[in-house]
This record gives structure tokens, C-alpha cells and sequence, in this order.
């Protein structure tokens, strides 16, 4: 009698503890964010193939491909991750991709310095739709207390478009981020946590 006494005190105990858990992690992903959650994520193949048709992100060379949708009240959030073989090339991928649309490099003095008017890489934008009306050039969000990750912010087709890139040793992630929400707050607000939660 004993014995089904300590199994069933263990069995509580174990219970208890995993509903204390913090919110369990699917693939890379969090269940929640902020009141969003979780509804929906790819890996592999099929989180590659959105990605390769995406603007921004496929030129990032891919080892691992991630996608998640959350959903909350206020809208759905589309989170798309583009895993490098490693840390430099992700690095090397994301200020290319950063500059190819338009993102601050740091290096804009050098580039306009003159009236030299407009050369055939700032119109190349153009081909792409860039400077259409569809797109507007990225911003640096100040929302993170430290310096990196640095957050970029642009509209294109009337949706806000956050991304980032994310780093250790040993790999680097280029992040993608696009709200149904009009809430620009809200939206900062989550992407804030996904910053620092995924």
C-alpha cells in the first residue's frame, strides 16, 4: 500500500512540475509570445521553400530553414528564420541582405558624399520594386536596452517587415518578421520578446 502511495505522491510531483514549466519550445519557437501563440511552424524543407520566395531572405544561404505563425486578438504574426552554415556568413548575408534593400551600413557619408546624383547600385532597387511605392526603405528600431541585435523596421505592400540577425560561436540566424496587426506598439512589444525568447 506504501508503494502506490509514493508512486502516486511522484507521479503529482512530476505533474506539477512540468505544468510549471516555462511555456514548452516547439522546433526553435516558444509556445507563446507576449498573448500571442503558437498556431503553426515548419522546419526543414517546407519552411526553405518560403523562404527561397521571399525578397529579403533568399539569398542567405541555408543549413536550417524555421517558419511559425502566432495568433492573438489583436492579429498574426509571421516569423520566418534563415539558418547560415555558420556565424560569418550569416553576418556577410544579413549586411548584404541589409544593404541591398536599403538599411543603414554605417558607410552612407562615403556613399552619397558629393552631388554625384544617383549611380546603377542605388537604382537597382528599381528592378526589385524597391523604390516603387510598395516598399519604404528600412529604419533601425531603438527598442533593445543593448546594442545588438540591431531591429530593422520597413513597410512593404502596407505591412509592417521586421528583421534582424542573431548570433553565437557557432551559427547566426537572420529573422523575419511580418504583423497582420495595425498596432505598430503592439507589434514593437512582440517583437521585442521574440528577440530575446527565440
Amino acid at each position: 500500500m506504501k508503494k502506490v502511495y509514493i508512486i502516486i505522491i511522484v507521479a503529482v510531483v512530476l505533474v506539477v512540475f512540468y505544468l510549471n514549466l516555462p511555456a514548452a519550445k516547439k522546433s526553435i519557437f516558444t509556445e507563446k509570445i507576449g498573448d500571442m501563440t503558437l498556431t503553426r511552424y515548419e522546419t526543414g524543407e517546407v519552411a526553405a521553400q518560403q523562404i527561397s520566395s521571399m525578397y529579403g531572405l533568399k539569398d542567405i544561404p541555408l543549413a536550417k530553414a524555421y517558419s511559425a505563425v502566432y495568433k492573438s486578438n489583436k492579429g498574426i504574426m509571421r516569423m520566418w528564420v534563415a539558418e547560415a552554415p555558420d556565424h560569418n556568413v550569416a553576418n556577410d548575408a544579413f549586411n548584404s541582405m541589409n544593404s541591398m534593400l536599403g538599411g543603414s551600413t554605417g558607410h552612407e557619408e562615403h556613399e552619397y558624399s558629393g552631388d554625384v546624383g544617383q549611380t546603377e547600385s542605388h537604382t537597382s532597387h528599381d528592378d526589385a520594386g524597391m523604390m516603387n511605392g510598395n516598399f519604404t526603405k528600412p529604419v533601425k528600431l531603438d527598442i533593445m536596452e543593448f546594442v545588438k541585435p540591431e531591429v530593422f523596421i520597413m513597410n512593404a505592400y502596407n505591412a509592417n517587415n521586421y528583421y534582424y540577425f542573431k548570433m553565437n560561436y557557432n551559427m547566426g540566424r537572420v529573422y523575419w518578421i511580418i504583423f497582420d496587426s495595425p498596432d505598430t506598439d503592439y507589434q514593437i512589444s512582440i517583437v521585442k520578446q521574440a528577440v530575446t525568447d527565440i
